[in-house]
C-alpha cells in the first residue's frame, strides 16, 4: 500500500483576543491540521495571549500583512474574526481583500445591509465565508435533530435562555453596554437561539416581543432581554424568554457544558421543549413524554429517557473543535459551509423584526433576504 502524502497544515490567524478569541486560538493551536499564524489585537496587553500560545502578536491586519511580505511567507489561509460585533464586516472585508477565507463570529454584523455587502464581496472574490453559529455542531443539537421525529408533527416550542451576567462582563468591553455597537441580549445571545430554532424547525416568519423590566439603570442604552412569540413558516408557533439579568440555570451553556466559564448543570431539564402530535421532547435531558397506546387525558403520560447510556459522549465533544474541522474542510474544498452568510443574515433579520416589534408594540413579519440592499460603503475598502 502506498502511503498517503500528509496534507499541508492550514494556517489560521485569530482577530480579537477578548472573551472568545483566546478560545478559538487555543483550538487552532491544538489542532493537528492547523498552524496558528498569529493573533491580531490592537491592545498591547493582549500580546500575553499570543506569547502563551507561542505565536506572533500583531496590532493590525496591516502589520500582519507587512510581516508576511517582509519574511516572504504566504498570508494565512483563513481567519477567525472575534472582534466587537459592529467591527466584524470591516475587518472581514480587509482580510478578504488579501485572499484570506473567513469564519466570522456571530452575529455576522450589527446591520444586515453590511452582511449582504460582505457576502457579495466574498462571492465576487472567491472567498469562503462562514458564520460562527458553532452550536449547530454541538452534539446536543445533533442529537436533538435525530430525536425530533419521535414527537410526531411538531406543533409548538418553548425556549429559555436566562442567566445573570456579572458587572465585569460589561466593564471589560464597553461596547456591550450599547445596542448601537452590537451590545445587548438580543444581538449577543438571542441570535444564537434564533439560528438554532430555524436550523431545527425552519424559517421564522413573524414575531412579537416585549422587553423585560430593566435593572441595570447604569446602562440605559442596552436591553436586558425580552419575551417573544414566534411563528414559523411551517405553522409551528412558540414562545421564548431571554434575559442576562436573572438568576437561572435555564440556558444552553448550563445545560450542555459548552462554555467553561459557566458551570455545567448535568441534570438540567428543558431549556427547550418541543410539543408534538405524538409526544413532547425536553432538551438537553432528552426526556420524551408520550402515551404508548391510548392517547388522551385519561391516560398517564410516560416519561422515557432517550440517551441514558450516551450522555458522556455528548458531554465530551467540543463544538469549537468540530466547527474548526469544518472550516478546514471548507478551505480545502471538501465541504460547503454549514452555516452560510444567508443563514447568518436570516437570524439577523429575525432580530431586526424583534427590535421593530419592541419599538412599535406590534407583531412584525420577518423581511426577506432578497429585499436587503448591500451597503458596500460599510466594507471600508478603497475603490
Amino acid at each position: 500500500m502506498i502511503a498517503q502524502t500528509p496534507l499541508e497544515k492550514i494556517h489560521i490567524v485569530v482577530i480579537g483576543a477578548g472573551l472568545i478569541g483566546p478560545r478559538h486560538a487555543e483550538h487552532v493551536h491544538s489542532n493537528e491540521q492547523t498552524e496558528l499564524f498569529g493573533i491580531i489585537d490592537p491592545m498591547p496587553e493582549r500580546k500575553a495571549v499570543a506569547e502563551k500560545l507561542g505565536t506572533e502578536h500583531f496590532t493590525s491586519i496591516t502589520s500582519m500583512i507587512q510581516y508576511a511580505d517582509d519574511n516572504k511567507i504566504p498570508y494565512p489561509d483563513g481567519a477567525i474574526v472575534c472582534t466587537p460585533n459592529h467591527t466584524h464586516v470591516r475587518i472581514a472585508a480587509e482580510l478578504a481583500s488579501h485572499g484570506i477565507h473567513l469564519l466570522v463570529e456571530k452575529p455576522l454584523s450589527s446591520q444586515v445591509e453590511e452582511s449582504q455587502a460582505l457576502k457579495v464581496y466574498c462571492e465576487q472574490h472567491n472567498i469562503k465565508l462562514l458564520v460562527g453559529h458553532h452550536r449547530r455542531f454541538n452534539p446536543f443539537i445533533v442529537e436533538t435533530k435525530k430525536q425530533l421525529p419521535k414527537v410526531g408533527t411538531p406543533i409548538a416550542i418553548q425556549g429559555t435562555w436566562a442567566l445573570k451576567k456579572p458587572s465585569n462582563y460589561f466593564e471589560a468591553s464597553p461596547w456591550r453596554t450599547d445596542s448601537k455597537t452590537g451590545g445587548g441580549v438580543l444581538l449577543i445571545n438571542l441570535v444564537h437561539d434564533i439560528d438554532l430554532l430555524q436550523y431545527l424547525f425552519g424559517p421564522i416568519v413573524k414575531v412579537y416581543a416585549e422587553l423585560l423590566t430593566k435593572q441595570r439603570l447604569e446602562y440605559p442604552n442596552v436591553d436586558e432581554g425580552a419575551c417573544l412569540t414566534l411563528k414559523f413558516e411551517n405553522g409551528i408557533t412558540g414562545t421564548f424568554i431571554c434575559s442576562d439579568n436573572v438568576i437561572s440555570p435555564f440556558n444552553f451553556e448550563s445545560g450542555t457544558g459548552e462554555n467553561p466559564i459557566i458551570p455545567f448543570h448535568h441534570d438540567l431539564e428543558g431549556f427547550y421543549r418541543v410539543f408534538g402530535s405524538n409526544g413532547t421532547l425536553s432538551i438537553p435531558d432528552f426526556s420524551l413524554y408520550h402515551q404508548p397506546e391510548i392517547k388522551g387525558w385519561n391516560t398517564r403520560v410516560t416519561k422515557e429517557s432517550l440517551i441514558d447510556n450516551r450522555k458522556d459522549k455528548l458531554y465530551s465533544q467540543l463544538p469549537f473543535d468540530l466547527q474548526l474541522n469544518h472550516f478546514i474542510d471548507v478551505i480545502r474544498d471538501k465541504s460547503d459551509p454549514f452555516c452560510t452568510a444567508e443563514e447568518g443574515m436570516s437570524a439577523l433579520l429575525c432580530i431586526d423584526a424583534v427590535i421593530k416589534s419592541i419599538e412599535t408594540d406590534m407583531p412584525q413579519y420577518v423581511s426577506n433576504i432578497k429585499d436587503v440592499k448591500p451597503n458596500f460603503e460599510a466594507l471600508g475598502l478603497k475603490k
